[in-house]
């Protein structure tokens, strides 16, 4: 599903140059679950991001799906992300103003074809899975961590992406919290999502396919 070949990625100011993937090699095959560990700045994030087309490596073959990145355009990037891939972030990066029902919805705002009704439907349907269906006219700021956490995993399911990338998608979360994130992200996984997620929780990387282990840029 996801195929990295030789990647390196270099950030460059005036003053220096940093170094924050240092030719990784990595396969994850589809409907892997796996988990990124290892110290703050060695590389974690930014092997997420280069994954989701966030950030384009500086040198190396990216390829997902058996498509290789560096054959697209930005526009096709960008259509790509929206229909392969679904993003989980550590700070959930909801819109405080939209009611639950409306961020969910987001992804489908840039595909054609859908109608409001359509969209409606489908973030319907993901929140039920979620088990935030009673929660849909609530705006973010009237939830708690861990719902907020959920209706980000709806945001991210409702494309039905082929791979979700996760970072540190516990990490604001408590002990209680955390488990039933976790245990839903499994269960995601179960019905054939591949899933990659950064994390600094030995106990939640325990629970995936594989743990990948990087140090300064590397996988070690």
């Amino acid at each position: 599903m996801i195929k990295l070949v030789n990647i390196n990625k270099i950030f460059t100011t005036k003053e220096l140059e940093t170094q924050a993937l240092n030719d990784i090699n990595l396969e994850i095959t589809k409907g892997e679950f796996v988990s990124v560990m290892g110290p703050s700045g060695c590389g974690k994030s930014t092997l997420l991001n280069v994954m989701g087309l966030l950030d384009l490596p500086t040198s190396g073959v990216l390829s997902i799906d058996g498509i290789e990145i560096k054959d697209m355009n930005d526009k096709k990037q960008a259509d790509f992300r929206n229909r392969k891939l679904g993003f989980i972030f550590q700070n959930f990066h909801l819109i405080p103003s939209l009611n639950v029902l409306d961020n969910v919805m987001l992804p489908l705002l840039y595909r054609k074809g859908i109608s409001g009704s359509e969209q409606q439907k489908l973030a319907e349907e993901v929140l039920e899975k979620v088990g935030l269906s009673h929660r849909m006219k609530h705006t973010p700021p009237q939830l708690s961590g861990g719902q907020c956490q959920r209706v980000a995993i709806a945001r991210a399911l409702i494309g039905k992406p082929q791979v979700i990338l996760a970072d540190e998608p516990t990490g604001n979360l408590d002990s209680k919290m955390g488990k039933e994130i976790m245990d839903l992200l499994i269960n995601i996984n179960k019905e054939g999502t591949t899933i990659v997620m950064v994390t600094h929780d030995e106990h939640i990387a325990g629970q995936t396919h594989k743990i990948v282990r990087m140090l300064d840029g590397q996988i070690v």
